[in-house]
Parts: structure tokens; sequence; C-alpha cells
């Protein structure tokens, strides 16, 4: 029988081990864990042990992403690999519709204006 907790059970496509992110990201980025302690108001011991963690609470996470200015929710939504569009993303979308169809009207008056003119 299985004596652990059901939530504590693996499943196949389970999140990264969210410490192993992290410290990644910090030796690929040469941060200063030190810094980063501080930051959060910890000791660097502290800091290390989540790097060995799996898990942890969402406030650390998003304290981790203040300090190095990395937005780690940003990166870990990617990979769960559900769309998702961003305010900006929605605007950037309605901003390029409506640049499309003044082009498009620019075009039409530029063809009447070269037939009014005879220009090929």
């Amino acid at each position: 029988m299985e004596l652990k907790k059901k939530f504590q059970q693996l499943r196949e496509n389970d999140s990264p081990p969210l410490g192993n992110f992290i410290k990644w990201h910090f030796q690929q980025n040469k941060t200063k864990k030190k810094e980063v302690s501080d930051f959060l108001q910890v000791l660097p011991t502290t800091l290390n042990q989540y790097f060995k963690q799996s898990s942890f609470q969402f406030a650390i996470l998003w304290r981790i992403s203040q300090a190095v200015q990395h937005n780690f929710l940003m990166e870990l939504g990617e990979r769960l690999a559900i769309p998702y569009e961003t305010k900006a993303e929605k605007e950037l979308k309605n901003q390029l519709a409506e640049n499309e169809k003044q082009i498009e009207t620019l075009q039409t008056q530029l063809d009447l204006f070269k037939k009014i003119h005879k220009i090929e």
C-alpha cells in the first residue's frame, strides 16, 4: 500500500522541481545568492534549502522573481503549454488589425490615385 499522500505522488506531467529550476536560473545568470537572500530577508542557508525543494510557497517565488527581476511565473506558465494571451498581447493584436485596415485603405487610395494620374 502506498503511504504517500495523493498530492505527493508524482505524475508524468508534473511541474519541474521548482528549487532546481530556480537554482539553474541563478547559475546561468551568475546571480549572487547573498543579494537575493538579503532581499528576501532570510539566511543564505535558507535560500539554499529552497533550491532543494520540489515546491515552495507562491509568495517566496514571487519575492525571488522581484529580487532577480525575472518573471519565473511567466516562464513556468510557458512550460505549462496551455495557451494564454496577456492583456498586452490582446492590445497588440487589436492594434495590428487596425493598422492592417489602415494599410488596406491607403493601398486602395493609392491604386485610385495611380488610375487617375495614369501612373504604372
